[in-house]
């Protein structure tokens, strides 16, 4: 009975060896595969960009519009009132909630024209700011709301020449949003 054991001992012990040279070398497991479709961005242009009543000396000088809509000069020019309240231009958008997006703005000097003149009198705008985070010149970031809205402003400086010519000045501004 004791060889019996001994022999029965010996094939379970090759018998584990054996299986041992059939070991697991390969494992698969499962995952997924994932992606988010954004929807389109579209921005609206609300209130436009306005300087207000600006009465040059002789010397000129610059106005100055926040993206928070307050207003400030140099010497050179009086800040007075007048038909057009002064404001930032105020733009609002949506997207999908929660994504962040980013916001360019001009960082070169545009031109506005005198509408009710000759059509060669122009003011040049400058130095634009928005009431987003600041990236570099020219580039500001937000997120979207939850609900994929969001809103904001952007402001410039207005250098008025010395003695330049009365009446209304316009032109216009690319602003451009993207995730």
């Amino acid at each position: 009975m004791r060889k019996f054991l001994m022999l029965f001992a010996a094939v379970m012990m090759m018998a584990g060896i054996i299986n041992k040279g059939f070991a697991q070398t390969t494992d698969t497991k499962s995952n997924s595969a994932n992606a988010q479709i954004l929807g389109a961005i579209t921005l609206t242009a609300g209130q436009n960009l306005e300087f207000g009543g600006i009465v040059p000396d002789a010397t000129g000088g610059d106005v100055v519009i926040s993206s928070s809509d307050g207003r400030t000069t140099t010497s050179g020019v009086t800040l007075v009132s007048s038909k057009v309240t002064p404001k930032s231009a105020a733009f609002s958008l949506t997207g999908t909630g929660l994504v962040g997006y980013i916001i360019t703005i001009p960082t070169a000097s545009f031109n506005i024209t005198n509408t009710t003149g000759t059509g060669n009198e122009t003011m040049a705008v400058t130095a634009m700011t928005c009431s987003k985070t600041f990236i570099d010149a020219g580039h500001y970031s937000s997120t979207f709301l939850a609900n994929g809205t969001d809103a904001f402003k952007v402001g410039g400086a207005l250098t008025v020449g010395a003695g330049q010519i009365a009446g209304v000045y316009t032109g216009t501004f690319n602003v451009t949003v993207a995730y």
